[in-house]
């Protein structure tokens, strides 16, 4: 294949004669073109971001997005905190109000009439419904002499981070090699070849796409430095707003470019080097807090970066330890041919358009799916875009979308036994649990406990207040929250993180629901109004989305409270809310069949099915366990396979949103459906991927990291469950999957998967326990073992 690139603009420095005078260097065409051990290679450089064609690298704090342009190429660089502010994060504050008049009319069945009490309540409000929006920081541009493109390849290396962009071209074979260090925080890059290196280095400011963002960034930017400080690329924006909740003024960035041998030259707008046996560039990115009260801080980012190591294999070497161990304690095989483990991201996709997915796709997607959300996650949880972006206009203004998308991308975390970084999470949600009981008191009043909000970036209070999705009026979150809180007692065996951290937290909350259950139907059981289903509503699209007993609504909040019940009996703590807690549960009203034989969405008359959406929030108590009350009744099983059935159905049509396959997928592996568990596996990685391997929302389009998270946590959950003291096996395994292993995936109760291989029938497992303890292995004829398992020491088992 033969790439032709032309630079659109060409500097004077930039000399065919620099490079004809330069001598060979130790690396080979062959070294440059050796594809990674455990990664991937792609053939052909990207040119959206957007579309996912960039290769993607980060340190949970700074993000790089690459397209892999051969001479003349950009770099989005992002930083977790950086957000920008818009004027006003205020509420509405007149909700509470009219709570009374919404609630009666749902009861009396006037739906229409209790949403337009919601939009009458938007209007009186002066509430800004945008939230701050995540941004790309600023562009890297790299521009090297134009040549035609004799072989191209890039490729990111799974262990290192490393995003790799190899060429070779008439007149040479170089190489940059660009990751983010989690060691020394700081963007590394390096450019080397088996001739000299010449390259002009600049910084610039994201560029708008189009007349919407190039006004927003003018009117959002109170001024703007970019070019050269001291010796560094520098780069400076500071915003035209604050508010109360984001924390940033603006920010900067600089870069230091290290030249082994050649010529330097520093011109107002970038850096250009002649003529050099390697090329070194470090960048840092730093926000400007109000809370310092200075708009730069340059002495300090000039300190630091120059302290810094400028060999590149010293930086790489700390940094691929810890990342190393984070991505190398799980490991996936589906025994894949290995010709198709070697093929190239584009042959994969095109493969995957004619058949199933193919089991190097899968296992490609699995890895990079714990790779991306890996690198995205560190200081906060990853974001609709993880870490990266290269807008100040993304979709959904890249929030944290708590019903559906931000647990999807976390999914993974604990099962794949890094659960350290679930301490993002959780710091991002600690820091808000003042605004979340703020939420509580503009919605419902003088009620106890939280709201979060379905999407939110900086601010913690609720932004979504229009009738046609109602999410205010949605009490999932919170419970589907504190269910990682509690998850992560079960995966670690951590008790004062559970009594210090969550307990609390899960005690005040159950705290909401003694308050808002106050309202009885005629069987005596509690009723949830107003209610609400994301982002969906009964019977037909248009209908009245505010309405009562959202299956979801009520699925959360029995788990919440027998979550908590459990806890509080673990650390032998306040029997008599134990007792209350009990008796509210007993009062919430049971799962229900429909007419048409699926699984109810809303338990209350009237309200009929709606399967024509993307969403199955009715399913979420299958989400992350088998509960019995639903798993040990037929009835009800047929009915979740019937409404999985529904939504499959409505895919035929529609193949949006990805996480809402994730959802149907793991309710299939938790009844034990595994055709169904097989076919979301397959249409997950058939669509939605891109050459450079991030994640999609939509097939082909709409960059995503939700299910970079969910996808090997839904592979997962086909080969294993867990409970505290119970194991089950192949819960849901996909007849496609014929042979294959996991290693290093952690279960809840404290148990390390050591290694899982299975050959058809054949299958062994090897256990590592945190602690002494018995149990029980259910295998997939249905037998169980009773197993003793001694901490630290691994017991195998092999079936038959």
């Amino acid at each position: 294949m033969t790439i032709k690139c032309t630079a659109t603009l060409f500097l004077a420095t930039f000399s065919l004669i620099a490079f004809a005078r330069s001598a060979r260097s130790a690396t080979s065409p062959e070294d440059i073109f050796a594809p990674p051990a455990r990664g991937f290679i792609s053939s052909a450089p990207g040119w959206n971001w957007e579309e996912g064609e960039g290769i993607l690298t980060g340190n949970g704090m700074m993000g790089a997005i690459v397209l892999g342009q051969p001479h003349d190429e950009t770099l989005f660089l992002s930083h977790a905190m950086i957000y920008r502010p818009n004027k006003d994060t205020s509420s509405p504050s007149d909700m509470a109000s009219r709570l009374q008049m919404i609630r009666k009319l749902c009861l009396e069945g006037k739906y229409t009439e209790a949403n337009l009490e919601l939009e009458k309540s938007c209007k009186i409000a002066t509430a800004n419904t945008y939230r701050d929006s995540f941004i790309g920081a600023l562009e890297l541009h790299i521009k090297q002499p134009e040549s035609t493109v004799q072989r191209y390849q890039r490729a990111v290396n799974f262990m290192t981070a490393e995003t790799q962009v190899s060429v070779n071209d008439a007149n040479s074979s170089f190489q940059r090699l660009a990751f983010v260090s989690r060691t020394d925080d700081v963007i590394v890059l390096k450019l080397n070849g088996n001739n000299k290196q010449t390259a002009f280095f600049s910084f610039t400011q994201t560029q708008p796409k189009n007349k919407q963002e190039i006004q927003l960034v003018a009117e959002q930017t109170k001024s703007l430095d970019q070019g050269i400080k001291s010796g560094l690329l520098y780069f400076r924006a500071l915003f035209a707003y604050q508010n109360d909740y984001n924390p940033n003024i603006g920010y900067e960035a600089v870069g230091k470019v290290v030249n082994k041998g050649g010529e330097r030259t520093e011109t107002a707008d970038g850096i250009s080097i002649i003529d050099a046996d390697e090329i070194l560039l470090l960048i840092k990115i730093q926000p400007l807090l109000k809370a310092e009260n200075r708009e730069t801080n340059f002495p300090e980012l000039q300190q630091k970066i120059s302290a810094l190591s400028t060999d590149y294999m010293t930086l790489l070497k700390s940094h691929a330890k810890v990342h190393g161990d984070l991505m190398g304690r799980v490991d996936f095989s589906l025994d894949a041919p290995v010709e198709d483990r070697a093929k190239t991201n584009e042959q994969l996709n095109r493969d995957s358009e004619v058949l199933d997915a193919p089991l190097a796709k899968i296992e490609r997607a699995f890895d990079a799916g714990r790779y991306n959300i890996i690198c995205s996650t560190g200081y906060n949880p990853p974001n609709l875009l993880g870490l990266w972006a290269g807008t100040w206009l993304p979709a959904w203004s890249g929030s944290f979308t708590t019903n559906g998308n931000l647990p999807s991308a976390v999914d993974f975390l604990l099962m794949g036994n890094t659960p350290e970084l679930m301490h993002g999470y959780f710091r991002y949600h600690d820091e808000r649990w003042l605004g979340f009981r703020q939420n509580v008191k503009t919605l419902f009043g003088d009620m106890r406990g939280f709201h979060i909000p379905a999407q939110m970036t900086v601010s913690p209070l609720e932004t979504d207040f229009g009738p046609r999705w109602p999410h205010c009026f949605s009490h999932l979150s919170t419970p589907w929250t504190l269910q990682f809180y509690y998850d992560y007692f079960q995966y670690t065996g951590d008790k004062k993180f559970l009594a210090e951290r969550a307990y609390p937290l899960m005690k005040e909350a159950c705290g909401f629901y003694e308050d808002f259950l106050t309202i009885f139907d005629k069987k005596g059981k509690v009723v949830f109004v107003p209610s609400y289903s994301p982002e969906t509503s009964p019977g037909r699209e248009g209908n009245p989305a505010t309405v009562i007993n959202a299956t979801c609504d009520i699925a959360s909040a029995k788990q919440l409270l027998r979550n908590t019940i459990a806890t509080a009996k673990l650390l032998g703590l306040d029997a008599d809310l134990q007792t209350k807690w009990e008796e509210l549960i007993a009062l919430m009203p049971a799962y229900e069949v429909a007419e048409d034989g699926a699984f109810r969405e809303w338990l209350w008359p009237g309200l009929s099915e709606s399967h024509e959406h993307r969403h199955a929030s009715h399913l979420y108590p299958l989400y992350d366990e088998m509960p019995p009350e639903i798993v040990r009744n037929p009835q009800l099983v047929k009915a979740v396979e019937k409404s999985i059935q529904k939504r499959f159905e409505f895919r035929e049509h529609f193949n949006g949103m990805a996480f809402g396959i994730i959802q149907i997928g793991l309710a299939a592996a938790h009844i034990g459906n595994s055709k169904q568990t097989e076919q979301a596996i397959n249409m997950l990685a058939k669509k939605f991927w891109s050459s450079g391997m991030a994640s999609f929302h939509d097939p082909g389009k709409l960059f995503n990291m939700d299910i970079s998270g969910g996808f090997p946590y839904l592979c997962t959950s086909a080969l294993v469950y867990a409970d505290p003291g119970h194991i089950r096996l192949f819960p849901a395994l996909p007849e496609q999957w014929k042979s294959g292993s996991v290693k290093g995936v952690r279960l809840r109760g404290g148990i390390v998967v050591s290694e899982l291989t299975w050959n058809g029938p054949k299958a062994k497992i090897i256990l590592l326990s945190d602690t002494n303890q018995v149990v029980t292995l259910t295998t997939p004829d249905g037998k169980t073992i009773s197993i003793k398992l001694q901490a630290g020491i691994t017991t195998t088992v092999n079936i038959p």
